[in-house]
């Protein structure tokens, strides 16, 4: 008989408590706002978000600590684990690992957000949400078909993955994740006043807006 060795890769789907994941979830009427990607057991996710709390508009690619989902006791996640083979799994890791390599020249695709809601995706290089960053990280690895000229939400991901049939939990941060350390997460990291927020910000909008 023939073994298979595998990996899992845990996609996860957040329904925070700030004020734009609420804002969020009121605009789409998901239950869920945000997704990420793990690739050692939900020790840390994979993700386009804001870098710092305090800015929501210096957003772009992001190595997130858990500690981000346990800061307020109320956020719901519901996590699917796909078990992949060893290929798929370092080709992935690859993957990510060269986008964080450039990370700086990733930015949040604010564009897309808006073309959501008539159904298309916006697309940019180097520029993604949430979930089309999910999305096509999972394409890359062959495990979802491609589609980047269609709209890309967290509810047609999610679904998605539950008609693979693909194991999932649910519950709340605290019930499921670990406390780690921050790692490489700015989160809470000071930005050097207005005037150098005002500079990042536009710089990554332009860079979004040129594609």
């Amino acid at each position: 008989m023939i073994y298979t060795i595998t990996a899992p890769i845990y996609i996860v789907f957040f329904a925070t408590d700030l004020k734009t994941g609420r804002f969020i979830r009121t605009m789409t009427r998901h239950r869920f706002n945000h997704a990420a990607i793990s690739l050692d057991g939900m020790k840390t996710f994979y993700s386009f978000s804001r870098l710092y709390i305090d800015h929501p508009m210096i957003s772009g690619l992001v190595c997130e600590s858990p500690k981000r989902y346990l800061m307020t006791g109320k956020t719901v996640l519901r996590a699917y684990r796909i078990d992949v083979d060893l290929e798929t799994y370092e080709l992935i890791q690859s993957h990510i690992s060269e986008m964080l390599a450039l990370r700086d020249d990733y930015v949040y695709n604010f564009i897309s957000c808006g073309t959501y809601m008539l159904g298309r995706r916006f697309c940019r290089k180097r520029a993604f949400t949430c979930v089309e960053f999910v999305w096509d990280t999972l394409v890359y690895g062959g495990i979802l078909f491609d589609n980047r000229h269609h709209k890309v939400g967290v509810d047609s991901l999610e679904n998605e993955l539950a008609a693979c049939g693909y194991k999932m939990n649910e519950g709340t941060a605290r019930e499921i994740l670990k406390r780690t350390s921050w790692g490489d997460d700015p989160y809470l990291d000071d930005f050097d006043g207005r005037i150098a927020v005002m500079r990042e910000a536009s710089r990554r909008l332009y860079r979004m807006v040129r594609g």
